[in-house]
């Protein structure tokens, strides 16, 4: 399927692993010219490497997207290349866990201060190009937990998780009628170094990962998704063929969350 978006300028947060590598492959993939956004220099080489050798047009910038200064200096190196960003991919990454009283007011504030207000950062620093180009797409990876809080000991993200996910369908009511689309991924048990880490963390080095996901998550696929599921989800996101598609919220789960609507 042609997406019809070669030659778009693309920066995305957190392309160096996981979900976020996926969506560098597709997009380049697709044409675009791919800026792989994260902090750890040795992967972000890894990936452009890759994207390069496959054909494709790609840059590494190394920031911390938690930061305005990173942010800033990030999304400054892509106009400085090629442009303003057109096609954004927002992701940050916590792993904080923990019940109510075991979580400190600053842990609270903290992991606001990643998701919303880094994702708030982001979305001012490419908003107004956007907004003269009259076409822009900006897809977040969030959580299911944002819709449906978990059960697991996550009451910090089933806080903050939300809050984000209302400021970009807010944005989607604003920034509409400019031709921008904001819309929500929310990934299931993707199977990713993150999610292994999470397991092994809290079931021990031992942990079966594949039959944990199958045994005790209920989920009606019965089995984990992989980054390619949430890749591919993207990438379509953010072609021209869906510019009708906005303020939208997207379960990539195999069937777990129970909701129709």
């Amino acid at each position: 399927m042609d997406l019809r978006i070669k030659g778009k300028i693309a920066f995305v947060a957190g392309g160096s692993q996981g979900m976020g590598e996926s969506v560098s492959e597709y997009l380049a993939e697709a044409g675009c010219k791919v800026a792989v956004v994260a902090r750890n220099q040795e992967r972000i080489d890894r990936v452009v490497d890759r994207l390069r050798a496959a054909g494709g047009t790609a840059i590494g910038i190394s920031a911390d997207l938690a930061t305005k200064e990173g942010v800033t200096a990030a999304v400054e190196t892509v106009r400085a290349t090629w442009g303003p960003p057109e096609i954004v991919l927002a992701q940050t990454n916590d792993l904080t866990s923990g019940s109510f009283f075991e979580r400190s007011d600053d842990d609270f504030r903290r992991v606001y201060e990643i998701f919303t207000m880094g994702f708030l950062m982001l979305a001012r620093e490419v908003i107004p190009d956007m907004r003269k180009a009259k076409w822009g797409r900006i897809v977040h990876l969030s959580s299911c937990v944002a819709k449906e809080p978990d059960i697991l000991p996550h009451i910090v993200h089933n806080t903050v998780r939300a809050s984000t996910t209302n400021l970009i369908k807010s944005l989607a009511d604003e920034f509409a009628r400019d031709g921008i689309t904001f819309n929500s991924i929310a990934p299931g048990y993707i199977m990713t170094d993150t999610m292994r880490e999470f397991v092994t963390d809290h079931y021990g080095a031992d942990a079966d990962i594949e039959n944990w996901v199958k045994n005790t998550r209920n989920i009606p696929a019965e089995r984990h998704g992989t980054p390619e599921e949430i890749g591919s989800m993207v990438a379509y996101l953010c072609s021209d063929l869906a510019g009708y598609i906005t303020g939208e919220y997207i379960n990539v789960d195999g069937g777990w969350h129970r909701a129709a609507v």
